[in-house]
């Protein structure tokens, strides 16, 4: 699944192909297996980012106001064509197509995608209906609220890898930023959250912020401070691999209430007190 970053990096590359372009065909599939709905000609507006949504607005000829929010999960991608080209995926799984006079965009498979009217003077970036809690790449973020909104909405007995894991609490944090911040704070990925003193969560999401905004630059996702060619990450993908700071080797298992793979050295990272 798609870090926060990627999500915004994707939307920093499709603001100035879009925004304000002319789009001659706007279509949408509602589900699997059912027919792309034509939505005819449209003027793009405001590409962005919350968390791991993507969203695009849009105005038709008659002056009406849409919204296409997609959410890629594990599976989805956007891929740009030369107008007649072959797409590499069947068009049976394109669930979102633009086209503009010299390129056709097209949303394949994604997670969710999402077409829905606009009203004209709500917040550039909507609430996506209380689903998706503040985002740790907003250049407003809030800390305090966040570890405050954590604090209150989040059962003191669920793990750490699943609080950090929740969207509705902070938006951004995906597979990879979860057991690396655990690992720079020497948290255990099942430690209850109830027992991760107050530095600690404030740093877990700290380092997510840092770490976010530090890989919206181009290149590899780097979490390490002095990374060697080949070696960016602490402990994600290096299962049995010495860790970088003890030599410890680093452990792997599918943890949490959704399974997801995590990676931590169990010494610098003990477990559950």
């Amino acid at each position: 699944m798609p870090e926060g970053d990627t999500i915004h990096k994707l939307a920093a590359a499709l603001r100035p192909v879009l925004e304000g372009a002319v789009l001659s065909r706007v279509a949408t599939r509602a589900r699997r297996g059912g027919a792309l709905r034509e939505h005819g000609a449209m003027t793009a507006g405001a590409v962005q980012a919350r968390g791991k949504h993507l969203l695009l607005d849009l105005e038709a000829a008659d002056g009406r106001l849409w919204q296409l929010r997609t959410h890629l999960g594990m599976y989805g991608t956007w891929h740009q064509y030369a107008p007649g080209a072959v797409w590499h995926k069947p068009a049976a799984e394109a669930w979102g197509v633009l086209s503009l006079p010299e390129r056709v965009l097209v949303c394949f498979h994604p997670r969710e995608l999402q077409w829905r009217p606009r009203t004209a003077g709500t917040p550039d970036v909507p609430r996506l209906d209380g689903r998706v809690g503040p985002d740790l790449l907003d250049a407003a973020i809030d800390l305090d609220a966040v570890l405050a909104r954590v604090r209150a909405r989040a059962d003191p007995a669920r793990p750490i890898l699943d609080v950090l894991l929740d969207q509705s609490l902070a938006a951004g944090i995906g597979n990879i930023y979860k057991s690396e911040v655990l690992f720079l704070q020497g948290c255990h990925p099942l430690r209850p959250l109830g027992q991760v003193p107050e530095a600690m969560l404030t740093g877990l999401y700290r380092d997510a912020e840092r770490l976010l905004r530090r890989n919206l630059k181009r290149g590899p996702r780097i979490t390490r401070e002095r990374a060697e060619e080949g070696a960016f990450l602490n402990v994600y993908g290096r299962r049995g691999e010495p860790c970088h700071h003890c030599g410890t080797p680093v452990e792997y298992a599918r943890l949490g209430e959704h399974l997801r793979a995590t990676y931590w050295c169990p010494a610098c990272q003990p477990g559950n007190p």
